[in-house]
């Protein structure tokens, strides 16, 4: 039977990578009272529909999200702040509730409100794009519909009890948006997420996008 050598520093290479590896996301936080609003919702979901997992995150929109290693983040970053450095702050409006048929429950925002996400979004992806093809191939995910989310993972049963209650109520709340927050969190420990970095938004003169230019 033929040998087979295991390289002890392969063992140790493999290591090194997984340890340096790290989901990332970029999110929009949403002010104290908002917070407090949806937080109580979700609090509601878990004592009354028993969605255990609906508690456990600080409400938050997310814009962006990845896996990858740490010494590769920092083109990233120096991306979403080209972006940032010339896109005002707004303000995010809220007004619905909706679901996915997968499981999770929402806040929804209004339309143009929505669009204004999108767009800042599209400029993100612009200046990262090429740069995560390339270290994140597969692992990324920009933000196709912007909300908040109340409670995910919801049996089906949960959800049409979620759906007749609250899916012909209105929330309505609106608060100005003046950062984008980078959020990281360990894929071997399970840890928490952890804020990486704040990135304002500033509004600055000369908006002028080149898809890869940093790259």
């Amino acid at each position: 039977m033929k040998a087979i050598h295991f390289n002890n520093n392969d063992w140790s290479t493999i290591t090194n990578i997984r340890n340096h590896m790290f989901e990332y996301l970029l999110v929009f936080s949403c002010d104290a009272v908002t917070e407090a609003a949806i937080g109580s919702i979700k609090q509601y979901f878990k004592k009354n529909y028993g969605c255990q997992q609906s508690a456990n995150l600080r409400p938050h929109l997310t814009l962006f999200n990845c896996v990858i290693h740490d010494y590769k983040l920092d083109r990233i970053i120096q991306g979403f702040q080209k972006v940032a450095r010339h896109t005002a702050p707004f303000s995010i409006e809220l007004n619905r509730f909706n679901q996915y048929e997968g499981g999770t429950f929402y806040v929804d925002l209004e339309d143009k409100t929505s669009q204004q996400v999108l767009d800042l979004v599209r400029k993100l992806k612009g200046e990262t794009s090429d740069h995560l093809s390339r270290w994140a191939s597969g692992e990324f995910k920009f933000c196709t519909d912007p909300h908040f989310t109340v409670a995910r993972q919801m049996t089906p049963a949960q959800l049409q009890r979620a759906v007749l209650e609250w899916q012909q109520r209105q929330f309505k709340a609106s608060f100005k948006v003046s950062e984008m927050v980078l959020l990281r969190r360990s894929l071997i420990k399970g840890s928490k997420c952890q804020e990486i970095v704040r990135i304002p938004l500033m509004g600055l003169p000369g908006n002028t996008f080149v898809q890869g230019s940093l790259f």
